[in-house]
């Protein structure tokens, strides 16, 4: 039970700890850019010195490939900026933005990704056309896979939820004009999946084995839970290979199966 609970506590400030890696990285950076221009004040020079000793210690640091090339290009973005002087109040636009998309994955331990396009032939064809149906989305995002499917499949209802604020709102005007979406705000954690034929999601390793607990405890005989590219702790009933370039798959598990 305690080395349980030291897991739970540890995943749990996961989100922290990247921050502070990130965030060492370019201390780091800045500090090679400071000795680098004392040693030989050339401007090309320094940013170069700075982007590799970011990208070296991201890598050192465990960080994943997407965010130590972003690590990279942090220093380089950051003189492109100063260099056109462009104002302060962009930055601030930008900012919020990201923090409006991205912020629920310091607690939630799910990174915004949206679906990819290569899986939407392939849930689409899970759905039936003789009978209606409904259909939720587990962190729908901006809700482009929601939309796709209603135009699709006309006979079912549409459900998806969503606590990033900036995703959210767009998602929800947007469903404004399509009767058969609807997006709420709302965490997954709850939301009752008993009124649902198939529940959806796309998450990341960390709260899997928690949303399948829930999902096979709350969906009814006969429904389908839907991940991607993350299995449950238990065996699927099918996999579907997607043509992707990340050469990721659709877990299906049928519920009382």
């Amino acid at each position: 039970m305690n080395s349980q609970k030291a897991l739970l506590d540890k995943r749990s400030i996961a989100p922290l700890i990247f921050f502070a890696k990130t965030i060492l990285c370019q201390m780091i950076a800045l500090a090679i850019c400071i000795l680098a221009w004392s040693l030989y004040p050339q401007v090309s020079a320094v940013l170069i010195a700075a982007s590799i000793a970011a990208f070296i210690t991201a890598n050192f640091l465990s960080l994943s490939a997407p965010w130590s090339i972003l690590n990279l290009l942090l220093p380089l973005g950051a003189a492109c900026a100063l260099m056109l002087e462009i104002p302060n109040v962009v930055f601030l636009v930008l900012l919020v933005a990201l923090v409006c998309v991205y912020v629920p994955a310091f607690w939630t331990r799910v990174p915004y990704y949206p679906t990819q396009r290569a899986a939407y032939a392939f849930l689409l064809a899970e759905l039936p056309l003789d009978r209606p149906f409904t259909f939720i989305d587990v962190g729908c995002g901006f809700g482009e896979l929601l939309f796709f499917l209603s135009k699709k499949r006309p006979n079912g209802s549409f459900i998806g939820v969503e606590i990033g604020p900036l995703p959210f709102l767009l998602a929800k005007l947007r469903s404004l004009f399509c009767s058969e979406v609807s997006i709420r705000f709302q965490s997954m954690w709850r939301t009752e999946l008993t009124p649902f034929d198939y529940v959806y999601t796309f998450l990341s390793p960390a709260p899997m084995e928690r949303i399948w607990l829930k999902a096979s405890s709350e969906m009814r005989q006969g429904a389908t839970f839907i991940s991607n590219s993350f299995p449950a702790p238990v065996e699927s009933d099918s996999v579907i290979a997607l043509k992707d370039s990340r050469r990721s798959s659709l877990y299906l598990y049928r519920i009382g199966a």
